[in-house]
Formats: structure tokens, sequence, C-alpha cells
């Protein structure tokens, strides 16, 4: 970690304050490297800027207040909200799927009618609890979730109606 400071002496407790809120992002189990902090003061305003590299990524945060302690420790509120937003972007987009589910599929049968075509799409018949259909179920308001109730048996059907409120259907 590189502390530097414009027009500003760096003191063994700012560096020590520093250090320990630096720890605190321990907590999102990435590793930061690259880390450079630039402590300033103009006037009455005290400035923070953090720029670092996350898995080969550049992140940036700023901040500024009355008091260079609670300067840092705004700084490294907004590094860790970063962080933590990159983090959730990550698995949102990598949710591993099922490889019972990958095999099972079966290809699409195709019928014909005189006017128009279906194509039918038999999906694997997946056996849940709610409380895992749940966690399935995508985010965005109209999401379904089609699976089998491990208590019951039955087919049923989650679906996302806007961001509190679910329902299940029981065809």
């Amino acid at each position: 970690m590189k502390i530097t400071g414009r027009h500003l002496m760096i003191t063994s407790a700012l560096r020590q304050h520093i250090e320990n809120r630096f720890d605190r992002l321990v907590r999102y189990d990435v590793k930061l490297t690259h880390l450079a902090v630039i402590l300033g003061v103009s006037k009455l305003q005290h400035h923070a800027e953090v720029v670092c590299t996350m898995q080969g990524r550049r992140i940036q945060a700023k901040a500024s207040t009355r008091e260079m302690y609670a300067t840092i420790d705004q700084l490294v509120n907004r590094l860790g909200t970063q962080i933590r937003k990159h983090k959730e972007r990550q698995t949102a987009y990598k949710e591993p799927v099922k490889r019972s589910a990958r095999k099972t599929l079966t290809p699409p049968v195709h019928k014909e009618n005189d006017e128009e075509k279906i194509e039918v799409v038999s999906p694997a018949r997946v056996v849940l609890t709610l409380e895992d259909a749940k966690r399935r179920l995508g985010s965005l308001p109209g999401s379904l979730v089609v699976f089998t109730a491990r208590s019951s048996g039955k087919l049923q059907i989650l679906q996302r109606l806007d961001r509190d409120r679910i329902v299940l259907i029981d065809p």
C-alpha cells in the first residue's frame, strides 16, 4: 500500500488508521493490488482518493469532508461498495447450471399444423423444495420457475410479480 500526501504530512497515527480501515476489506475475499492512497488538504476540505486493481480491473474512489479521519472512513466505505457490487455482478452472471439438468434435456420435437408451426419442448423435471425454487427464481418481474414439489410430487410454477411479490401457481 502506497500512501502519499499533498500539502500534508502523513503521521504514524494517520497511516495506522488507514491500514486498519483497509484491513476491513479482507471480508470481501478479493485481492487488491497496486493500492495507492492519496490524501490532500485544500482550505478546510480534506480529500482522499484510492486507486487500486482488483482482478485486472481498475477501481477508483474519492471522498471529501471537513475531517481527515471521517474522509478516510467514507473512502473505505465507497471502495467496499464498489467491490461488493462487482462481486454481485460476477455471481449474478455466473450461476452454475446443474449437470443433471443439462444432460436430461431432450431435443425439441416439431409438430406441424397446416397453418402454423408449434415447437414442443420437454425440459427436465426438477424436484425442488419451495425454498430452493425461490432461490432459483430470477429477480426480474415475470420470471418463472417450473418445478416438481418435493413434498407433494405435484408440478408447480413460481412467478415473480414484482420485486416483493411472488406467487405459487398450482395447475
